[in-house]
């Protein structure tokens, strides 16, 4: 048995990913081994054996995508005890600290490797594991952290493979620290301040990049008059905010230091983490990120409410604002890995991962909504009717099915979803099935699962118009002024894998259906409440296509933060009292 299995790494240049490839090639195509052998090999960015039917890589892992993500924070947390992960640092901050989410995604993808070689070696006497040695370094020490210990595996390092993912290693620092030289920041360097009375608190809250404008109307303004407010946005603002000034940001210089470290010189665990750290494309950022939170400091913070802390900038405000003792409270939009106190929609977002953030003594509160689609359908009023039908030249008469990628990283098992879901449609005569490929997406897996569906002339195949120069083929459709809740909300049918617009579907009344072939359990808990459907074999995709949505019960829509505008909850008034609790706690 020969068999292939990749996982999500760091990127490899082309000239070396061709050889890299040609050798993984070779060594699944052996017949001279006498084991078993699992040749394990970095995801390369054609991933050109997507295609493969010895390709296990889309198998299922038996674990929810949750626990997943609460076991990637661990392993984060893990690793920073039992190897040297701070050596590299810049303006005294440690990458480590500062590119939490960049590196937890790549663990979530060791931890997924680990899990299906443990299922595939239960049943075996004995296999070989072919890879570099960085890898098999940074694979053992997630064993060691699954008290997994077999002893039916032979590690295999491959010489070739690992001067391949040396030689890459060292050229792609390089290129990534020029790049972070030369390259601008795309970040603004103003930061804005409403002081109303030096006797009340302070409140920082970072804005997105996109549609400001729409988070400050639906979300700042809540706060009221009970606060002073200092504001970063991520993306320009068209206009000043009343009553706010701008302050310019402070810049100033600094270096990377610590990138040629022995332990991180290409073999081993530490080597890895330095990998991900330094090869990393947001590098341009990094500079400012940093000037922009220290800029902020300046000015007495009491209150940090993150939304996420995904990027340096948000990461970055909650570490200085845990040093200096400020309150943070996490109102979650997306991932948080630290907070005294945190806000959600519904209980369906209190997750494992939540709680880690938290520690033991945080508390949660419920709002009843969710300020994150309230913010996505701002200035949304009414349906267009048959918006898709219309803006694709689609006959009236045919029914439009709308599907919502994902770039999730697990590239095989979305391969396989779309896939199973094109040859299906291609079957249906009176169904247009509209594929919409996520904003940093270049459609590549998309287009292989159509290729290998022959093409269906029902699958309409949609583009964002933010990767119009890197959309791998003229396939795609692209539009400047896409409106996808339009989209969404025209359609007869809303479908999605593992994207959050699902919420949005929902809020807007269309029949929605979750695709689940691997048991990942994403939004399991509108199946589990009857808000969606869930759809896991041709059978199911049968069923939601011939009937009705489901008619979702109020304790749905309040489980799933959904209920429209039928919340008293007051964002000042609760932030004003959890933060006198954290003073008295603190004194």
């Amino acid at each position: 048995m020969n068999k292939t299995l990749s996982f999500d790494s760091t990127f490899m240049v082309n000239p070396i990913r061709k050889v890299y490839m040609l050798i993984v090639k070779k060594l699944l195509n052996n017949k001279e081994s006498i084991h078993d052998q699992l040749v394990l090999y970095r995801l390369d960015q054609e991933n050109i054996l997507i295609r493969d039917p010895r390709n296990i890589s889309g198998m299922a892992t038996g674990l929810h995508q949750q626990h997943i993500d609460a076991m990637s924070i661990k392993f984060y947390k893990y690793l920073e005890n039992s190897i040297n992960c701070n050596t590299l640092s810049i303006k005294n901050q440690d990458l480590y600290k500062l590119y939490t989410r960049q590196v937890k995604l790549k663990l979530a993808g060791i931890l997924k490797c680990a899990y299906r070689i443990r299922n595939l070696t239960l049943d075996l006497k004995e296999i070989e594991i072919v890879t570099d040695t960085q890898t098999i370094s940074i694979l053992k020490e997630a064993f060691l952290f699954l008290e997994y210990k077999p002893d039916n595996i032979v590690w295999k390092s491959n010489s070739q493979l690992t001067a391949c993912v040396t030689i890459n290693a060292l050229v792609m620092r390089f290129a990534a620290i020029v790049k972070m030289l030369i390259s601008p920041s795309i970040l603004p360097k103003e930061y804005y301040l409403k002081h109303l009375d030096s006797d009340i608190p302070t409140v920082l809250i970072s804005m997105p990049r996109r549609r400001p404008e729409d988070f400050f109307t639906t979300y700042v303004e809540e706060l009221g008059e009970k606060f002073n407010i200092v504001l970063y946005s991520h993306g320009s603002l068209k206009y000043v905010p009343k009553d706010y000034k701008i302050l310019k940001v402070k810049r100033s210089s600094g270096i990377l230091r610590g990138v040629f470290s022995t332990k991180n010189f290409c073999r081993t665990a530490e080597s890895y983490i330095t990998d991900i750290l330094l090869i990393f494309s947001g590098h341009a950022n990094l500079n400012t990120s940093i000037d922009v939170v220290n800029s902020i400091y300046t000015n007495k913070i009491d209150i940090l409410i993150n939304r996420q802390q995904t990027n340096v900038v948000d990461n970055f405000l909650a570490l200085e604002a845990k040093k200096r003792g400020a309150f943070i409270i996490g109102d979650i939009f997306e991932e948080i890995f630290y907070c005294d106190s945190a806000i959600c929609s519904s209980k369906s977002q209190h997750t494992e991962s939540l709680n880690l953030a938290l520690g033991q003594t945080g508390k949660v509160t419920y709002k009843g909504t969710s300020s994150l689609i309230k913010y996505r359908l701002k200035n949304f009023t009414h349906k267009q009717e048959r918006y898709l039908h219309n803006l694709l030249g689609i006959d009236q008469q045919f029914k439009v099915i709308f599907y919502a990628s994902d770039p999730v990283k697990e590239e095989n098992q979305r391969y396989i979803t779309e896939k199973f879901l094109m040859g299906y449609f291609s079957s249906l005569k009176d169904v247009i099935l509209v594929i919409k490929t996520h904003t940093q997406d270049d459609g590549k897996v998309t287009n292989y699962a159509f290729l290998d569906s022959f093409c269906p002339s029902n699958i309409i195949l949609i583009g964002d118009e933010r990767q119009k120069n890197k959309i791998v083929s003229n396939r795609f459709k692209i539009f400047e002024s896409f409106d996808f809740n339009a989209a969404v909300s025209s359609s007869d049918g809303f479908l999605t894998a593992s994207s959050s617009s699902i919420l949005q579907a929902l809020f807007l009344g269309v029949k929605s259906g979750i695709v689940d072939k691997f048991k990942n359990g994403n939004y399991d808990f509108l199946v589990n409440y009857k808000a969606t459907m869930l759809i896991n074999d041709e059978e199911s995709l049968q069923y939601f296509l011939e009937n009705k949505k489901l008619e979702i019960s109020d304790e749905a829509l309040s489980y799933c933060g959904l209920n429209e505008e039928s919340t008293n909850f007051d964002l000042g008034k609760h932030l004003l009292s959890t933060f006198n609790e954290f003073q008295k706690i603190k004194s």
